[in-house]
């Protein structure tokens, strides 16, 4: 892949860190100056996420947006899924890890579209009170 590489990194607690994501960013080719961070944020939506949005305006076409792990970038299958139809309109693919993903190819908007349903499940997990005992 060509495109040049534009980071996001998230952690959802003050008590997490960014270190990990950051390093690996940076090891698959993302400069240190084009990597966006939110510090304590939810990814359950975009809402105050200004790294999220520097980020989506520092990629232009032929670019790679890029996250280490899916749910670091969204853990709202609607929000994702905007999110990535409005990447790919402008030309610019979607890197997870090492692998790049292209929203426009039907394996590439699958694989993508799975993983959201799998992050938002994740987070909505957290959020369910504990099954009650049956009489």
């Amino acid at each position: 892949m060509n495109g040049t590489r534009v980071g996001y990194a998230r952690c959802s607690t003050d008590e997490q860190d960014v270190i990990i994501q950051t390093e690996q960013l940076m090891a698959l080719g993302v400069p240190e100056d084009r990597i966006y961070i939110d510090r304590g944020f939810s990814g359950t939506t975009r809402r105050n996420r200004a790294g999220l949005d520097q980020a989506l305006a520092a990629v232009w076409n032929g670019s790679v947006f890029t996250v280490t792990k899916f749910d670091r970038f969204a853990r709202n299958m609607a929000e994702a899924n905007e999110i990535l139809t409005g990447l790919s309109g402008r030309g610019v693919l979607f890197g997870l890890g090492a692998n790049v993903c292209d929203w426009n190819d039907p394996f590439g908007r699958l694989f993508l579209q799975t993983l959201a349903m799998v992050a938002e499940f994740e987070a909505n997990l957290g959020t369910c009170e504990p099954a009650k005992a049956w009489p």
